[in-house]
This record gives C-alpha cells, sequence and structure tokens, in this order.
C-alpha cells in the first residue's frame, strides 16, 4: 500500500530507538520487511529468486575472505551506521563483529543488490552509507547488468563512481576481492 503525504505536513521522524522499542513491544517483528531509512519505517521488496541467488553467490565468495581479515559477513540484517534515524539492512555488510547485543559497525563493504528498490539503492542508501563513512558501497544492478562502485566517502556523497558492465572486473578498496562483473550477475536467460 502506498502512501503519500503532504510535504507541508510537520512529521516525526521515528528513530532507531523507536524502532527497537517497537520490536520490543511486539508491533515489529523480526519478518516483517522493513527498514529505517531517514525516520521512516520503509517497506522493502519480496526477493526474487535472482535475488536471493545473488545474495547467496555474493555471501559464499565474501565469507572467506572476510574470516581472514578478522571481518564478519552480515547478510540482510540492520547495520549501526551511527545515525538516530536510520537502520538499513544492507543485502551484504563486510563489518567489525558487533557483540551479541549490537549490530555490526565499521563496515569496510556493504552491498546492495538491486532488482526493484535500484532508485533507494543508488540514492538515499548511497547518501545514507556515504554519511557513515562507509568506504566502498556496491550496488549489484540484476536488471542493467552492472555493478555501480561507489568509494571516497565525503559527507553524504562519494566522491568516485563507477559504473562496471559485465565485460568488467572489480577489486574491493579494503578486502582482498578481485573478480569479473559477470560471475555476480545471473547468466542471461
Amino acid at each position: 500500500m502506498a502512501v503519500h503525504v503532504d510535504a507541508a505536513l510537520p512529521l516525526h521522524p521515528l528513530t532507531v530507538d523507536d524502532l527497537a522499542a517497537m520490536v520490543d513491544a511486539g508491533i515489529l517483528d523480526e519478518d516483517d520487511r522493513v527498514e529505517l531509512l531517514d525516520g521512516v519505517l520503509v517497506e522493502m521488496s519480496p526477493q526474487s529468486p535472482a535475488h536471493a541467488a545473488a545474495v547467496g553467490q555474493l555471501n559464499m565468495l565474501l565469507a572467506p575472505i572476510a574470516a581472514a581479515k578478522g571481518l564478519v559477513v552480515s547478510p540482510q540484517c540492520p547495520l549501526n551506521v551511527v545515525s538516530s534515524i536510520s537502520q538499513p539492512e544492507p543485502d551484504l555488510a563486510v563489518a567489525t563483529a558487533g557483540s551479541s547485543d549490537a549490530y555490526p559497525a565499521q563496515a569496510q563493504l556493504v552491498i546492495e543488490v538491486s532488482l526493484t528498490s535500484r532508485a533507494v539503492d543508488l540514492g538515499r542508501k548511497a547518501a545514507i552509507y556515504a554519511a557513515a563513512a562507509i568506504p566502498e558501497y556496491w550496488v549489484l544492478d540484476l536488471d542493467g547488468r552492472r555493478l555501480v562502485v561507489h568509494r571516497d566517502p565525503a559527507a553524504d556523497r562519494y566522491e568516485t563512481i563507477a559504473a562496471l558492465t559485465e565485460a568488467d572486473s572489480v577489486s574491493a578498496a579494503q578486502l582482498p576481492l578481485a573478480v569479473a562483473v559477470a560471475e555476480l550477475l545471473p547468466p542471461r536467460r
């Protein structure tokens, strides 16, 4: 259900603490597909088979690399971006392990697999991740058959953005990862 709000109406943004209280009170549960972006609970689309396959493949690729560096791969879990009004749930984050009572933070690499969420992934989420000083952010655009690599965060944007095609390869800036973009994409139908 789409909700349209008059821009003239004063809004009260939800906070990360409000979100935690809603979970604790049973208003939301772990199966609800929402994330907090800029003080608004945003519904996440159901996963397609192609999306799930790409996330699984990336997870298998990243897990041994992260483990060797003493990091964790956090698939589709909340990420602490040190914001009182945003708590995104990226498809994958390679981050410093959090304690059992905290979400991972200090991500080295965040990846969103984009099928229906491309506008948000390339827009607001990029700004949120840049503001959190996440050094590298990838958007795997399944429909566009490309990988959009964001680097060099400055305030709420990335200074360097490159759109790589399936003919290109990519090397992660802070992880020992080099891979052909074609290997990250599902086979053509």
